[in-house]
Order: C-alpha cells, then structure tokens, then sequence
C-alpha cells in the first residue's frame, strides 16, 4: 500500500533570480506571460499574478513571504521590538504573557483588524513575531541582578574609575604581565551545577547523586593578569586546624588556611598578599598593579597597604556595586572554573560510589583550575571591562539604562516618536483606570495627543499586573 501524499506541496520552488528576469522581460513587453514562463522556467501562473503587482520593487515582490499577512505592519513590529529590547537593557524584561497582551493592547487601541481574544494575543502571533525577528529577539533566562547592582552601575562612576585608572598607567607605565586582579569565590563539595541527562519521557521527578545535602564552605583566591599569568591560589578550609593532607593534588604553587568559618579574614588576605608579592617578584623598576573589589579585607587593611608601599604594588579599587560588569576575575574566569568543578564532582561520585569529603576538594579543584588556566580567558576577562586594553568607552547608554532615572526623549527611536500613541489599560477601563505614569518620575504628564510612545507604554506596574494570570 503506497504512503499517503503530502498535505501541502511545496511552495516557491522558483529561483528568485529567473522570476524577477520574468517579470522584468513581460512588463518591458519583450516576451508575453507564455514565453517568459518557458523561458525562465516558472510557473505562469505566477508570473501573471506578480506582474499585475506594481505597488513594491521587483525584488521585495519575488522575496514576499506567502500565505496569512501579519496582524500588524512592520513599522508597529518594529517599535514592539525596540520596546521589548529598551524594557531588557532597563532589567525589567518581558514575559511571552506581557508581549501577547501588549499586542493585544496596541491592536485595539488603534483599530487594527486581528483574531485576538481573551485580552490577549495568541500562542501562534508570538511565535511568528519572533521567528519574524530572530536576528534580534530571543527568549533567555535571566540572571538575577540586585537593585543596589542595578542603579550602582552609573556613568558618572566609571568615568571616575577610568580617570584614575588612566593616570595610573600614564604615571607607571604598565605593562600586561604586570597587572593583576584578585577575587574570592566559595565551593563546596556539593556541587552547584547539575548537566541534563537523558531520562524517561513522563518521569515528574528526575535525580542525581550528590556528595551531601549541604556543604561547608570552602574560599578559594584566585589571580591573573591580562598576559596569562596566574597566581597560584590560597584555599582556606572550614576547619581550626590546617593538614598537609588538604592540599593533595591543589594547583602546582598553592598555598593552604584554615579558619572556622571557611570565609576571607583581613590577616588572611594579607597573607595571600605576601604570597603574591614573593610569586611576581614587583621591584621599582617593574612594579605591580593590582585590582581588587572593596571588601573590608582589601580596602580597610592598613597592614596590606603599607606592604604595597614597601613593594612597589600600586593597589586599585574598583567602583562599589560594578564588579559584575568589569571585574576580570567574574567576567571570564569564575564562571567556567565553576562549571568544570561541578562537573569534576559528578564523575568522582560516579567513579568511588561514596560520598566526598573535604579532603577531596583541592584535587577536583586543581582539575578544574587548570582547565580555566588559559591565555584567552584571561585577556577576554580584562578586555571586557575596558580594563586592559584600556578603552573607558567600552560601555554605551545602553549598558547604563538600568541606572537612568528617567526615559529620556533623545534615547526614543524616531519611528517610536512617530507612532500612535497607545494605552496600557485594556478597552473599556479608561474611566476606572488612572492615567498610566513613568515609573521613575511621578511628575511626568503626557499630553493626550502626543506621540510618545513611551510614557503611555513604560507602565511598569501594570507590565507586572498584565503577567500576573
């Protein structure tokens, strides 16, 4: 018994190139619909329907996509697009469910014909807009980002970074491999991060072996410089006394503390500090930069200042509340050591079927380590921030958004300033629902016929009421 045939043919077998050389020969009146679709080898009844099409260019006419139009036109797509974009530089992005009720929204308030119901658009309208628009929009998780990190990250403060930091290397001159960072993380023998399996379909729940339920944690300090080189890490153990036995297989160089708590202490990290000023050798002559965040161990240890006096390390702080964006260390290097030590743990319990303990962490560890030790993750780390190579103009307005205080109107796009206005209230509760403000700015009014788009939009507190279900 021969297999069914296809629902649907395929469509658009024609090459562009040979349908528009049609059109072209036809409306020139070199060649009638039959020879031309001969010729060129098309089908004529498409042919003779695109030639009557005069309203579009030839080649926007043999690229138009076929079947049901989209409900909106591109310049309404377009402005969608930019405020979906400008709501994620703002950390306030939008859900599938605020998009779908938004679209809603814009339809009614200006009269564009659509199949939308339930105060919302569909399932199927939000896949399309954004298959119509992947080269730009995607749906992503995003990472949790404090409010103090959000309005921390200003304009006027790395401008006050990148001043000093300038001075600093036009007075030293400092080459790659004589600047460095420094940063602390945490591990456990619990590992952090857990790979997908594979695993029967319809399973609700899906387990993997871990170490512990919980574990204590463990500080590891780790350094680099732009030029590849790393310092060999302090590992402080959550434990009054320190054992030679801890450090079985840590990274060639490491030095090892113990401390109840397992946390950074100030005469801990003065005593990594004496550890990297005996491992980078800074003299007069080829002094050293470092850079660290403003943990109370760094900036409120007059001990460590006044050996980076004696030793020629000049010692520089970054900006509070900016490490996220520029620290080498969490940019490039804390990530993936991460990862690969999460990993490293799942197959150690895979291959001993017990559980791990703490004198097991510095061996995982250095495997990690050493997967991380490379040229590249270090320069990229550096790069990044603008740090080395120095450029202070490495961050735009738009990586400065979530710290702006207001929506400012030179920022607007022009097609947004030339849309219709819209409304973030659904039809038929204007009258019970206040006028829609700025979420910022509480003094903000808007003119009923103005065309700014975004203070009628940019309604944060009813984005968070539309998502609400």
């Amino acid at each position: 018994m021969s297999s069914p045939a296809p629902k649907y043919k395929k469509r658009k077998k024609w090459s562009h190139e040979d349908m528009a050389a049609a059109i072209k020969a036809v409306r020139e009146k070199k060649m009638g619909f039959l020879k031309a679709a001969d010729t060129y080898n098309v089908p004529r009844t498409t042919l003779f329907r695109l030639v009557k099409d005069t309203d579009l260019p030839i080649q926007d006419i043999v690229t138009k996509k076929i079947g049901r139009k989209p409900v909106f036109d591109k310049s309404f797509e377009d402005m969608l697009v930019k405020y979906a974009l400008h709501m994620e530089d703002k950390l306030y992005g939008l859900t599938q469910m605020d998009m779908r009720r938004l679209a809603y929204q814009l339809a009614v308030k200006n009269n564009v014909p659509n199949p939308f119901n339930d105060g919302r658009a569909g399932r199927y309208w939000l896949k399309g807009f954004l298959s119509r628009h992947k080269h730009i929009l995607s749906m992503r998780k995003p990472s949790g980002t404090s409010f103090a990190r959000a309005n921390g990250f200003t304009r006027e403060k790395m401008d006050e970074f990148y001043d000093n930091l300038e001075k600093v290397y036009d007075s030293k001159k400092f080459s790659a491999n004589r600047i460095f960072n420094v940063d602390e993380t945490g591990l456990s023998i619990v590992q952090s991060k857990y790979p997908k399996i594979i695993s029967r379909r319809g399973k609700k729940q899906i387990g993997a072996m871990s170490s512990a339920e919980r574990g204590s944690l463990i500080t590891i300090i780790t350094c680099m410089s732009p030029a590849g080189i790393f310092v060999p890490p302090m590992i402080i153990f959550p434990r009054k006394n320190m054992s030679d036995r801890l450090m079985k297989g840590a990274p060639v160089g490491s030095i090892g503390r113990a401390h109840p708590s397992g946390w950074i202490q100030t005469y801990l990290f003065t005593q990594w500090f004496e550890h990297f000023i005996a491992y980078v050798q800074p003299s007069e002559a080829s002094p050293v930069l470092l850079l660290f965040d403003g943990h109370f161990s760094h900036t409120k240890n007059i001990e460590l200042i006044d050996k980076a006096r004696e030793n020629h390390v000049t010692l520089v702080s970054l900006p509070p509340h900016c490490t996220h964006k520029i620290q080498p260390m969490d940019k490039s290097f804390m990530g993936p050591l991460k990862t690969y030590y999460s990993e490293e743990i799942r197959v150690w319990l895979r291959q001993n079927n017990k559980p791990l303990t703490t004198y097991d962490i510095a061996e995982l560890f250095g495997k990690a380590y050493r997967k991380c030790q490379t040229g590249e993750i270090a320069a990229k780390g550096f790069s990044v921030g603008g740090i080395y190579p120095f450029n202070r103009f490495t961050f735009t307005d738009r990586d400065y958004a979530a710290a702006a205080q207001d929506f400012e109107e030179e920022n607007i796009p022009e097609n947004l300033m030339e849309s219709p206005p819209l409304i973030s209230e659904p039809p038929g509760q204007s009258e019970q629902t206040p006028e829609p403000r700025s979420p910022k700015s509480e003094s903000t009014e808007v003119e009923p016929d103005s065309p700014n788009l975004l203070p009628s939009i940019m309604d944060l507190e009813s984005l968070s009421d539309m998502a609400t279900e």
